[in-house]
């Protein structure tokens, strides 16, 4: 587990707001011209997080009102990152890319999120916490 602050991903301006370094991007300019060529295994890493904080909701898919997301604010980690689950569905339907130094994270672990400790997933867990549920 990195030290410090965890990154994000799939944390988009279209979702609300969240309290991290980097301004929040676009889901509608987050789109890769090409499908991964390791689809498959990028989604399964993605679907494979441990869940920091489980939530109930139904979204509309902002590609596609007329589809809708279940549980996609949960927000995941593999003690490096978090996203938030609905990235897996965004990167599998709509081919939203997944940052690059992210990306590369997940190939070198094989496609295998790393095991985590109660300790290591609690600070996790106040992270993830402090980035979505703050006031402003």
């Amino acid at each position: 587990m990195s030290s410090g602050r965890l990154r994000t991903a799939g944390m988009f301006v279209e979702f609300g707001p969240v309290r991290a370094p980097e301004p929040q991007p676009s889901i509608f300019d987050s789109v890769a011209d090409s499908e991964l060529p390791d689809l498959a295994q990028v989604v399964g890493y993605l679907n494979s997080g441990h869940i920091l904080i489980d939530v109930m909701d139904v979204a509309d898919d902002p590609f596609d009102p007329g589809q809708q997301v279940l549980n996609g604010s949960t927000v995941l980690t593999d003690g490096d990152w978090l996203w938030r689950k609905d990235l897996a569905y965004y990167v599998r339907r709509h081919r939203v890319a997944v940052p690059e130094e992210f990306l590369i994270l997940i190939r070198d672990r094989d496609y295998a999120v790393p095991p985590r400790s109660v300790p290591e997933l609690t600070a996790c867990s106040r992270q993830a916490r402090d980035l979505m549920f703050w006031q402003s």
